[in-house]
């Protein structure tokens, strides 16, 4: 039946089924806004739960790291100790290769000789980074005040390193190595012609063994191209046959009780034998001669 309005009985029964199911529903429907508190309240417990965790996993780490890397920090070493005087004197070493490295690096032309000093630029500057820090913590200054090696029982001998007079190299004038001869068929050492190679040039004894003395260092800055390669693997060979004696000492846990220290040369000295294997053939493969250490 139809009403005056037009609206049958049916469609008014079943308006009313409606709006009882949907009074129904709503009476039932969670509440958006309290769902939404809910979601947030559990991401947010959440991450509280993994910063927690990060944040321990961080601190163990760095507790574990710290532990490690300086396990007797509250009993640093003696002024006269090894381990303070092997960090000072091998700083000193270290940057004279370092620069030696970046001279290449500009100067230098040979991919795998380029290749060979950036990797050792970027390995000694990052030792060097490690011992200025445990200097830094000791409270000791990066300079050694006192001789060179002197840690190890060693004296440089003061009248040849003020002297100013050559060291023996095995040759007359002091300043090349081998006899001219042989620094004719080598480039007179750096891949020089003899007649373009520089006058020697008396210098003091270097420091400490295999290091570059001022005249040698001054060469190395002048040369050019396949100059500075030869060059720079000739030094570079010497330097770091030179540094070994010193790494060996501060290895042995009778002379050094740092851990941390004895690592430290340890890794040095394994990665310099390989480092004078490779120059000794690079050296030889561009018709060169090492150099005798000084």
């Amino acid at each position: 039946m139809t009403d005056g309005d037009g609206m049958t009985d049916g469609d008014g029964m079943n308006d009313g089924a409606h709006d009882a199911h949907g009074t129904d529903r709503e009476d039932r429907a969670p509440d958006p806004e309290s769902a939404a508190a809910s979601r947030r309240m559990l991401l947010s417990t959440l991450a509280t739960v993994a910063v927690l965790l990060v944040g321990m996993g961080l601190g163990l780490l760095i507790a574990s790291m710290l532990h490690s890397d300086d396990a007797e920090s509250d009993a640093a070493p003696a002024t006269d100790s090894a381990a303070v005087g092997f960090a000072q004197d091998m700083i000193r070493h270290h940057e004279q290769g370092v620069e030696m490295a970046a001279i290449e690096l500009e100067n230098g032309t040979d991919p795998q000789v380029r290749s060979m000093a950036f990797d050792i630029l970027t390995t000694q500057s990052n030792e060097i980074g490690q011992m200025q820090s445990w200097l830094t913590r000791w409270g000791q200054p990066l300079i050694n005040p006192s001789s060179p090696m002197a840690w190890m029982g060693h004296e440089m001998s003061d009248s040849a390193a003020s002297s100013g007079t050559p060291h023996d190299h095995g040759t007359s004038d002091g300043h090349e190595h081998g006899t001219s001869d042989e620094h004719s068929a080598a480039h007179d050492g750096a891949g020089m012609a003899p007649e373009d190679a520089m006058p020697a040039v008396p210098y003091a004894e270097p420091p400490m063994p295999g290091m570059a003395t001022p005249a040698e260092m001054d060469r190395l800055r002048s040369t050019q191209g396949a100059d500075t390669d030869v060059y720079f693997l000739q030094l570079m060979l010497r330097h770091h046959e030179g540094g070994i004696e010193m790494m060996e000492y501060a290895t042995d846990p009778d002379q050094v009780s740092e851990d941390y220290v004895r690592a430290l040369a340890a890794g040095m000295q394994r990665t310099q034998t390989k480092e004078i294997a490779i120059l000794t053939a690079m050296i030889g493969e561009r018709g060169a001669q090492p150099l005798p250490m000084n």
